[in-house]
């Protein structure tokens, strides 16, 4: 059952592309039939083309476009071939494929210059130029060069003209197309003979035709432009035999009875070589094709109908623009508000890194602040400590000291000398021989720069205003210094106002103990 379905699946697939296939065939057939008739028969041409757009597919829609607009150029219907191009040129700008766009340019500008309208059509052949270059195609920069040269031409700038025509002449040093070389040739001698410079311009229009006859050119575009050109110049210099030779070879590289321009022109210079040769009847009847080929072409109508979709086209162009415009605008506003925003996040990051490292400065201020306090409370216990111990160690002294004074009173007046003379001996041992050592070995521990940052300043202490120093730095009351030091407090009184002297603090209200801290 599974493989039944699975085959039906496969042919509908085979079918559809099958009839896809069978579309895209027919509707490239219906164009060849167009390009085989559209000289012979322009209605049955454009009959053709509008069967082929019946049944083109969506996909190859602007490539039918491409195609068409060749033969409406060739029928010389510029209206519909300028509508065709106006569409091609919208799905393939869409699309993005510049190769094709270039052609398009390329029709444009073709077009327009077919038109008379040569300021429009060297905009186009630029653009042409443009995307040639960067290709680095030979080919298309010669062509592109050459328009460039004829539009202004047109314009009658010979200079302009004359500038691209000789630019596409260096490039033939390393490109090798005679049927091209042979246009550029003829352009330049069409273009010396509107300067006056006719010797240059007749060198030129020869050897243009040389090249056509030595590389045995059969193209019939370049003949008939090198051809066509030949009879201008001889017909307007006078030269009758050259003139109608020339006239008359140019009809050789023209479509019989085609309703186009280059009908009308090779006519139009027949008939002025067959006056210049006085053939008054053939001149007669050239002109007769000429002005009937001039009502077929129905100039005048199409021409309104040309300005319309000229005006057309310059809308959408304009339509375009403007649409690329604002959205350059709101590319812009769009960037200015990233930019902003980032602008915005930056400020609020640095803000938040800001707040976080203030945070983390006052945290660490706060902890050396902690560590300060705990250190200056760890001394000042340790000072309250060493005090204590100071004043116990001078209270066990004095109780020593004092039971050594009975003791040796008692030795005078009992039998039992040696036995007293041995405690007396314990007592001694007992008492510490020098208290104060052990008071500046605690008090160095806690400030151990204090001597050393007090002697620097003021070199002329003794070790006893530096005891004293120690003392009132420990905020020692006066009493209890003199308790330490076994003195009278009134000593320590006049010992303090020595060590102000001394200090240089006589003069000043400056308190004793807080200078000392410094220290």
């Amino acid at each position: 059952m599974m493989k039944r379905k699975l085959f039906f699946v496969l042919i509908f697939f085979t079918l559809s592309h099958f009839c896809n296939a069978q579309n895209e065939n027919s509707y490239a057939t219906f164009i060849d039939s167009a390009n085989q008739v559209k000289y012979k028969n322009v209605k049955k041409a454009d009959l053709y083309i509008q069967k082929a757009k019946k049944i083109v597919s969506e996909k190859d829609l602007a490539d039918f476009y491409l195609s068409t607009i060749q033969v409406y150029i060739d029928m010389n219907h510029f209206d519909e071939a300028l509508e065709y191009c106006t569409k091609a040129h919208t799905i393939f700008t869409e699309k993005q494929d510049l190769e094709k766009l270039a052609k398009v340019n390329s029709f444009f500008a073709f077009i327009y210059a077919q038109l008379n309208d040569p300021q429009r059509a060297i905009k186009y052949y630029k653009i042409a130029l443009g995307f040639y270059q960067k290709r680095d195609n030979k080919d298309g920069m010669i062509k592109a060069l050459n328009n460039l040269g004829n539009a202004y031409f047109t314009l009658s700038k010979y200079d302009s003209s004359q500038y691209y025509f000789q630019k596409s002449q260096v490039i033939f040093k390393d490109h090798d197309d005679p049927a091209l070389k042979a246009f550029v040739m003829s352009n330049l001698g069409k273009l010396f003979f509107s300067k006056k410079e006719y010797s240059q311009s007749e060198n030129y229009l020869l050897e243009a035709k040389d090249i056509l006859e030595k590389n045995k050119i059969t193209d019939k575009e370049a003949n008939y432009n090198v051809n066509y050109n030949l009879a201008a110049f001889y017909i307007e210099r006078r030269n009758a035999p050259k003139a109608l030779l020339y006239a008359e070879k140019t009809g050789d590289f023209t479509q019989k009875n085609s309703i186009d321009f280059n009908n009308i022109r090779y006519l139009d210079n027949l008939y002025n070589a067959y006056l210049l040769n006085d053939d008054y009847k053939n001149a007669a009847v050239a002109f007769k094709k000429y002005d009937s080929i001039r009502e077929m072409l129905n100039i005048e109508e199409k021409a309104v109908n040309v300005e319309r979709i000229k005006a057309q086209h310059e809308y959408e162009l304009k339509q375009k623009v403007n649409e690329l415009k604002q959205e350059k605008r709101n590319l812009v506003y769009i960037i200015i508000l990233v930019v902003f925003l980032l602008i915005v996040v930056i400020c609020i990051l640095y803000t938040i890194n800001y707040r976080n490292k203030t945070e983390a400065l006052n945290l660490e201020k706060k902890l050396i602040e902690a560590r300060e306090k705990e250190l200056e409370f760890d001394n000042h216990m340790k000072e309250k400590l060493l005090v204590y111990q100071s004043m116990e160690q001078q209270k066990v002294d004095s109780i020593f000291k004092s039971i050594l004074e009975k003791v040796n009173a008692l030795k005078t007046k009992y039998q039992h000398a040696e036995e007293i003379s041995e405690i007396i001996n314990e007592i001694k041992i007992s008492v510490k021989p020098n208290t104060w050592e052990d008071f500046e070995y605690h008090f160095l521990q806690i400030h151990e720069s204090f001597y050393k940052n007090l002697e620097q300043k003021h070199q002329n202490l003794t070790n006893y205003d530096k005891r004293l120093a120690a003392m009132l730095k420990l905020r020692l009351s006066t009493k209890e210094i003199s308790n330490l030091l076994n003195v009278t407090p009134k000593t320590i009184e006049n010992s303090r106002t020595r060590l102000r002297k001394k200090l240089d603090l006589t003069n000043t209200k400056e308190d004793l103990s807080k200078y000392l801290d410094d220290f």
